[in-house]
């Protein structure tokens, strides 16, 4: 599992939060269902101090998830998993005995009706966010940022209704102080440090290069050198007039350091006013590289699936090298006018015996699949595409072939 990294270090964060409040000893004797409760709530506070740690894209981060794309999925379902217990945290509350509720003073009354505002605060924010594709991107980036307030909330909650003193040094007040201010400076960093410390690759847009109806080609000269590895890609912001300023994920084309080129497609608003208005010097600020794809580092046999354009961290290889391996790619799309770079890849095919190319456009032909496809022994199978198709393809490619080596990009961010 090429995750181990980042899936054990939620579990390890997550396990420590339990036992600490397992074995922490309240200020005074409390009813059982309190007491698990307590340990619900402050696991659910941990939760999502992993949820704002994820969103800050460290570079440390993105390497134990391998990669931003499974990093981001871990961060979603564990975003759901620590709002489901806060949900149950609520529910253990009302089971409480009367006993025990007369010990709450005014101050943790007041803290407990933090808590349930924050509670309902997440519950909105995590199912507006659930409708994400029916969201404009920057409108997507708002309710992301407004998670801070619950989250705050829910501090405040933990806090001063909680009937542990968080405020000694015990070993769970130290570890709730951590995780409250590192995932705290998260939120915060997010929202007013990311666009100033993450985007210092700075420049303009030199080339303008339409490909079809929908796809266009932008060459990028940026100030200094980015240290870029072919398959990646970078968050880019256009400082245009009516375009957002919010950045945008690419993959990055072809490159030499301080060139570089990005294909980008007409899919979404964002996208079809870069195609139909961008213009010439334009400055652009750049985050990454980001990605996982490694060519040099597969076998002398590899296979390519690309989808659509998902072919452009693939040429950002093959413009640059010579192929010296065994390369067949499968490059699917739907109509001519999406089949970008194809006479590209057709005429590198012929002059290079160690390529070969499938193309397969499915407004003609059946959609591809790899159900009952077999790839010989140590061969490695990338691919770069819209999240479902490499997912299908990754499932039939599994089925067929035990142990197979199989990395891809998708397209969905968010």
């Amino acid at each position: 599992m090429k995750a181990i990294k980042g899936i054990l270090f939620i579990i390890l964060t997550m396990s420590s939060s339990a036992l600490l409040w397992y074995f922490a000893t309240p200020i005074e004797p409390i009813h059982a269902v309190n007491r698990l409760s307590h340990i619900i709530g402050g696991l659910a506070i941990t939760g999502f101090f992993l949820v704002f740690l994820l969103a800050t894209r460290m570079k440390i981060l993105e390497r134990w998830f391998h990669g931003l794309e499974r990093l981001y999925f871990h961060h979603k379902w564990l975003a759901i998993f620590s709002l489901g217990l806060v949900i149950l945290h609520g529910q253990l509350q009302d089971m409480v005995p009367d006993w025990d509720e007369a010990q709450e003073t005014p101050l943790s009354e007041f803290a407990k009706e933090l808590g349930e505002l924050g509670q309902y605060g997440f519950i909105a924010l995590i199912l507006i966010a659930l409708f994400a594709k029916f969201l404009k991107y920057e409108h997507w980036r708002i309710v992301h940022r407004l998670f801070l307030i619950p989250y705050a909330l829910g501090i405040y909650h933990a806090y001063f209704s909680s009937r542990y003193d968080l405020f000694q040094p015990t070993s769970l007040g130290i570890f709730t102080a951590l995780t409250a201010t590192i995932g705290f400076m998260s939120a915060l960093y997010m929202l007013t440090m990311y666009q100033d410390m993450y985007f210092n690759y700075k420049g303009k847009i030199t080339g303008i290069n339409k490909l079809g109806s929908n796809v266009i080609q932008l060459e990028l000269t940026l100030d200094k050198k980015i240290p870029y590895r072919h398959g990646q890609f970078i968050f880019i912001k256009i400082f245009q007039d009516g375009l957002e300023k919010a950045p945008h994920p690419f993959s990055i084309s072809g490159s030499d350091g301080k060139k570089v080129f990005i294909t980008i497609k007409g899919l979404g608003d964002f996208t079809k006013k870069v195609f139909h208005s961008v213009q010439l010097n334009t400055p652009v600020a750049l985050d990454g590289p980001y990605g996982h794809l490694n060519f040099e580092k597969g076998t002398q046999q590899q296979v390519w699936i690309a989808g659509g354009i998902g072919i452009t961290p693939f040429l950002s290889y093959l413009q640059s090298h010579p192929a010296d391996r065994n390369i067949e790619l499968f490059y699917t799309y739907h109509g001519q006018d999406n089949a970008i770079y194809q006479e590209f890849l057709q005429e590198y095919a012929k002059t290079n015996q160690y390529f070969s190319v499938n193309f397969i456009d499915t407004a003609q032909m059946d959609r591809l699949s790899f159900e009952n496809f077999s790839v010989p022994a140590k061969t490695s199978i990338f691919m770069c595409g819209p999240e479902k198709m490499v997912k299908r393809f990754a499932k039939q490619l599994k089925s067929f072939n035990t142990g197979a080596d199989i990395e891809y990009e998708a397209f969905k961010i968010r």
